[in-house]
């Protein structure tokens, strides 16, 4: 056997040669030093090798991964096991749940149908407008419920979308060929040996069959059978349709594209809105316990503008490169794909009174989180604006945060438990016209609905990464990782935050973007802290900078799910998403030194960092702004 046939074979072997070789590999790692002072922090890097490469190459499920921690950390010494199980079910974890819980009510009463189907029938007729729909729709959705549920809802409309807009050019196609093919259906006596030239009866299914309309044929039939039937084919460039062929093809990746990007993008809008974000609140708070972390409002000030922004470049671009600035001088319309639409529309019927329900529940969700805690608003005797003002106790001490963004959402999602899904049916409530008998109706969210739904593995995957994090911490790992990046003092924040943000988007397309910001979110916290950094400045850019994904396929589930339609290769995905990657990071950037400044402070060393006293004492300059400032307070 050779050699080439050797590594082919391993390679088809790949997750079982890694499940073994890297443990096996990495293990001198802890022997090494098993008898000093660094066997703590050797043992628990032991452990982050071995899930990255887990992770990378899903050896097992991402989520099996995750549990790893709980086997690893008690059996090497790093921690207890009643520790360890502790951070799988953390505050934000139960943000997240409740999130989804929510999502999942609005996913059963079809709300979010209906509310991205009357985007797209605001947007017009013309493609360019209709993809534009399609990114709105699906970066609204993104926000509120996953990513992947998101682009899957999405990707099918599309795709019937441009059926019917190919389906009328077919038709009109047909019509045009037609009125220039009657001309030749003449007269007996005009023809030798009575001929007759008349359209194939095979047309039509030509048409039909072949979606881009590769051969059209015209059959000369003679009148009876002694003569011949001569066909006279016509290739693609005679009727001018290779273009038509190019173009729909083009038109197709466009629109699928568009909705993988616009479900990356969207979910960085809002906390809840993609595990990263999570992610990153929890390691803020986890390595620094008294600052003043990161809530919805907080998050959404600085998300929203970012995704939006990186919504209309993506839109931009993918016009540019699949259907070329000369869409915005065709003034020809399509109604098909409105008509379309509007169908699909008016097939949902009346708004239910289970949507309606939903809707308010969703509504009030989202009001509470955006006034549970203004922290930038000060009232009288410096007291904090918000609702939650109302519920802390008198005596308590004020580092003590009693209401958190994740009371009212088990509090909504609890309501939606018992939320009847239709008018009650009892007493004065009762309608003349219902003839059903009295009695209980279902809740607006049933457990079946949620046991089929929840993406368990979620949470799983977010519980792996706090406790990898609170490991780093037990370790000393972060402690040695702080010293080692005292070398790097002197370079400036922002090349800084440059790196570590190119670095993350690269590592994100070939592993799970959850999985980048629960090994990288730990180290970059004690690097801020080492170099008198405000850690906000590298680990917000670099929790929004794991979700611009849009090279390959693998990178996150909404690519896998468009590219499984068959109509994009790697190379479309990588051309037009190296683009992405740069433009996306450049507003990223130029965003944390703009808008950063107000909302999080990041040009600026906070006092709850361990080590403000001894950047203070030593006057560090800190290199948070393209011209470093000096420390003063």
């Amino acid at each position: 056997m050779g050699c080439k046939a050797t590594l082919r074979e391993l390679f088809s072997f790949k997750t079982s040669v890694v499940f073994w070789l890297v443990p096996i590999a990495a293990c001198p790692l802890p022997i090494t030093y098993a008898w000093t002072e660094f066997y703590m922090p050797a043992a628990c890097a032991y452990v982050i090798i071995i899930m990255a490469a887990y992770w990378m190459f899903e050896v097992v499920p991402l989520a099996v991964t995750a549990l790893l921690p709980m086997i690893l950390f008690p059996v090497m010494g790093i921690q207890p096991s009643s520790e360890v199980c502790l951070n799988y079910l953390k505050d934000n974890s139960v943000l997240l749940l409740g999130g989804l819980l929510v999502a999942i009510a609005v996913e059963k009463c079809n709300l979010h149908s209906r509310i991205a189907l009357r985007i797209l029938l605001l947007v017009g007729s013309e493609l360019q407008w209709v993809m534009f729909g399609f990114m709105a729709a699906t970066g609204l959705l993104s926000m509120w419920i996953s990513n992947t549920a998101a682009a899957a809802m999405m990707t099918p409309i599309g795709q019937a979308v441009l059926d019917q807009l190919f389906s009328e050019e077919r038709r009109r196609l047909q019509e045009e060929t037609e009125d220039e093919c009657s001309p030749l259906i003449i007269a007996d006596e005009d023809i030798e040996n009575n001929h007759h030239i008349v359209p194939s009866p095979t047309l039509e299914n030509e048409h039909q069959s072949n979606t881009y309309g590769s051969v059209m044929e015209v059959t000369v039939q003679p009148q009876d059978e002694s003569h011949l039937s001569v066909d006279l084919q016509m290739d693609d460039k005679s009727v001018g349709t290779e273009n038509e062929t190019v173009r729909q093809l083009k038109m197709r990746k466009a629109m699928l594209l568009c909705v993988a990007y616009a479900a990356n993008i969207g979910g960085i809008a809002t906390l809840p809105g993609t595990p990263t974000n999570i992610i990153v609140a929890e390691q803020v708070q986890i390595a620094f316990p008294d600052s003043p972390g990161i809530d919805f409002a907080t998050w959404f000030f600085f998300g929203f503008p970012v995704s939006v922004l990186c919504l209309f470049l993506a839109w931009s671009w993918l016009i540019v490169i699949f259907l070329g600035c000369r869409v915005w001088c065709q003034a020809k319309k399509s109604h098909s794909a409105q008509g379309v639409i509007r169908k699909a529309y008016n097939d949902l019927g009346n708004m239910t009174f289970a949507e309606k329900a939903v809707l308010f529940h969703f509504i009030l969700l989202v009001l509470l989180w955006f006034f549970r805690d203004l922290s930038f608003v000060k009232l009288e005797n410096g007291r904090v604006a918000g609702w939650t003002y109302f519920f802390r106790k008198k005596y308590a001490p004020e580092k003590i945060i009693y209401v958190t963004d994740s009371t009212p959402a088990v509090m909504v999602s609890f309501a939606l438990f018992f939320f009847p899904s239709k008018p009650p049916r009892f007493l004065c409530c009762k309608r003349e016209s219902d003839k059903a008998s009295p009695g209980p109706v279902p809740a607006l969210l049933d457990w079946r609905s949620v046991h089929e739904k929840m993406p368990w593995n979620v949470l799983l995957l977010l519980g792996g990464g706090f406790a990898l994090a609170d490991g780093v911490g037990v370790s000393g790992l972060s402690t040695w990782l702080a010293e080692q990046f005292t070398r790097l003092e002197g370079v400036p924040g922002w090349a800084i935050c440059v790196l570590v943000c190119v670095f993350i988007a690269l590592f994100t397309e070939v592993a799970s973007n959850t999985a980048s910001a629960s090994i990288f979110l730990p180290i970059l916290a004690k690097m801020a802290e080492a170099l008198c950094v405000n850690p906000y400045f590298l680990m917000v850019p670099a929790g929004i900078a794991a979700s611009f994904a849009f090279m390959l396929p693998v990178a996150t589930p909404p690519n896998a799910i468009v590219f499984g339609y068959g109509k994009l290769t790697v190379p479309d995905m990588a051309k037009a998403g190296l683009a992405m990657n740069i433009s996306c990071l450049l507003v990223l950037l130029v965003f944390i030194n703009t808008l950063g400044i107000p909302v999080y402070g990041v040009h600026s060393f906070p006092e709850w960092v361990p080590s403000w006293p001894v950047c203070n004492a030593s006057n560090i300059t800190v290199p948070n702004a393209t011209t470093a400032t000096t420390v003063t307070f």
